[in-house]
């Protein structure tokens, strides 16, 4: 997903003016499903776990956040309806926030945002589709070693419950693809 990193300093200034940070503690919420967000999240040093929760209680990771991302539930914000998902910090984390409608206020005085949300819808397609690809197409040992590719250290520090949700399976089902690949 698309970072601050290749921001012009200007836009970078322009956007600390309008942010504040925030401390999340474990198990806190960022959006909770339901509600409308209005705020945008810059995770500075944490992991946050992007979830579904079904009528019968269970739950489903959708994704995760990592340093050097953004915390959003962007179709919520956008079609200005309450978000499908929750967005739950996993451990004590720090965050940039700021207000959608305030950083849209921005990109209307300075068209070159512009160029900077086309590239962070254009990363989160891509990372759709190449999730949509891989639960299509390939067994769960292959999503589970996309799974450490894409997010290196991130099973040490989440439950391992939450990785199997993420890849489509059971925890079962991830201790045998890890122990097939001599990885337990």
């Amino acid at each position: 997903m698309t970072s601050l990193v290749d921001t012009p300093d200007e836009l970078i200034a322009d956007l600390f003016r309008i942010c504040s940070i925030a401390h999340l503690g474990k198990n806190e919420h960022f959006v909770r499903a339901g509600t409308s967000p209005e705020y945008v999240g810059f995770n500075l040093n944490g992991v946050f776990r992007y979830y579904y929760l079904s009528l019968d209680g269970t739950d489903a990771t959708k994704g995760f956040s990592i340093p050097g991302k953004f915390v959003i539930s962007y179709s919520a914000m956008v079609c200005r309806r309450p978000s499908y998902f929750s967005i739950e910090a996993l451990g004590e984390v720090d965050i940039l926030r700021f207000k959608f409608a305030e950083w849209m206020r921005l990109a209307e005085r300075d068209p070159r945002w512009f160029r900077f949300f086309f590239k962070l819808v254009e990363s989160v397609y891509i990372m759709k589709e190449m999730r949509e690809k891989s639960f299509l197409q390939d067994d769960a040992a292959t999503r589970y070693l996309e799974f450490r590719r894409d997010y290196p250290g991130l099973e040490d520090k989440v439950r391992l419950y939450h990785v199997a949700s993420f890849l489509g399976i059971t925890p079962e089902a991830l201790s045998r693809v890890r122990k097939d690949l001599k990885l337990i």
